[in-house]
């Protein structure tokens, strides 16, 4: 399993709480997406917290296109007390009946880690995906203000590695 950094240049993450409520090294938060344009993705992730200042993703999804690579990452707006959300039919504003990144951004806001390494979907639509990043305190503060965005489907008979297929929003687990 490979670790990744995150470095937060360009993102502004204030937030009122204290990292100090973040000390219990049995953190975890919980993903259930919602399928988007369409998709009959069904998927969950959950996020753990190692050591205070790295966090272990893991998402299981399936209904996804075959073969394909489906790009995942942590959105967030750049005010990191806005709540990121998943979009709804009103996101569609050109009234094509597909969400697009575009449409979407408003919602859930621009990629704020992206959950690399994108490997290729199997041949029964299935992913399974685990990996350790490691965080700034900042980062985890505002963790539940964020959602996971599951990309790539065929619009129109052309493969769209960009189109959202799946929304989470990210909640602490109770």
């Amino acid at each position: 399993m490979q670790h990744h950094h995150i470095s937060l240049f360009g993102i502004l993450l204030f937030s009122c709480l204290s990292f100090s409520s973040f000390a219990d090294d049995d953190l975890e938060f919980e993903v259930e997406f919602v399928a988007l344009n369409n998709s009959g993705v069904i998927a969950e992730a959950e996020i753990e917290l190692i050591d205070n200042n790295m966090i272990e993703v893991s998402i299981k999804a399936r209904g996804l296109e075959a073969d394909k690579i489906h790009p995942q990452h942590i959105h967030g707006h750049l005010d990191s007390l806005v709540n990121s959300s998943c979009p709804g039919l009103t996101a569609n504003v050109n009234d094509d009946k597909i969400i697009s990144v575009g449409e979407g951004l408003p919602f859930y806001g621009p990629i704020v880690l992206p959950l690399g390494p994108f490997d290729t979907v199997n041949s029964k639509g299935k992913l399974k995906y685990k990996e350790v990043f490691e965080i700034d305190s900042e980062f985890l503060e505002v963790l539940e203000n964020r959602t996971i965005i599951l990309h790539g489907g065929t619009v129109d008979g052309i493969y769209i590695p960009s189109l959202p297929i799946a929304c989470g929003e990210i909640h602490l687990d109770d």
